[in-house]
């Protein structure tokens, strides 16, 4: 039955019409759908996303990585979700995007993802960089097709949803967060209820050096140049000196 109090965000629309009109993601927008129209599940799900470092440089690359834990023995099965840069187009999500996560042992579904399985993609970029669309499923990777759901880990050991690498293109403070309408199921279809904590970074100008490092630099210059004349004065004098004895 429709359930009147839930609302989509604009973002998340457009990612389930995406997947839809791609074919390799309909069962994963099917699987979307029968999560946010089935039973909840019980217990809570708790999400926070960890930038590599506070701030970058204009030019620089950096990543996010997105951790999970559950307050009680949940088993994850699948989960579609959204993640947003917000503050501007200064930093964007790389396209593609690598999914190393995918093969990495903290990695919630290591050795049982679907996509990888499989040679699926798990992300896709959006919105000019601005959104990245995850979306995985466990496998047995001995019965194809079979779901191999995960026990998540507790709060003193989150495990690894997603790594994320973005470019950092112009000066700037911007956050990362979670799309409020992403989505985590159980074998059965049930909705994991969730909290998500964003984060934020700065992108500073391209660094220029210091007024004491340009005179440093050039006092360098100057005696590196000294010396090469002296040496080049020096070898003319050796050479008349033994023309004259000669």
């Amino acid at each position: 039955m429709f359930n009147p109090r839930i609302t989509f965000t604009n973002s998340f629309l457009t990612r389930l019409r995406i997947m839809m009109n791609r074919k390799r993601f309909l069962p994963a927008a099917v699987t979307l759908l029968a999560c946010v129209f089935s039973r909840t599940a019980s217990a809570d799900l708790v999400l926070s996303v960890t930038p590599s470092a506070p701030s970058y440089n204009v030019g620089d690359s950096g990543f996010v990585d997105v951790m999970i834990y559950s307050t009680s023995a949940d088993e994850l099965d699948s989960y579609l979700m959204g993640v947003n840069i917000t503050g501007g187009s200064g930093a964007v999500f790389t396209d593609p995007q690598s999914e190393s996560f995918l093969s990495d042992s903290d990695y919630v579904f290591f050795g049982r993802s679907s996509s990888l399985i499989n040679a699926l993609p798990a992300t896709t970029v959006g919105a000019g960089g601005s959104e990245v669309t995850v979306v995985d499923l466990t496998e047995d990777p001995l019965n194809a097709f079979t779901p191999l759901p995960v026990t998540l880990p507790g709060a003193g050991l989150p495990g690894l949803l997603t790594r994320l690498t973005f470019d950092a293109v112009s000066p700037g403070t911007f956050g990362v967060e979670v799309d409020p309408s992403s989505s985590f199921a159980d074998v059965g279809f049930g909705n994991f209820s969730y909290t998500a904590t964003g984060t934020s970074f700065s992108v500073n100008a391209a660094a220029v050096p210091e007024p004491a490092s340009v005179i440093l630099g050039g006092i360098t210059c100057l005696a590196a140049g000294g010396m090469w004349f002296r040496r080049r004065r020096n070898r003319s004098s050796v050479s008349r000196e033994g023309q004259g004895q000669a």
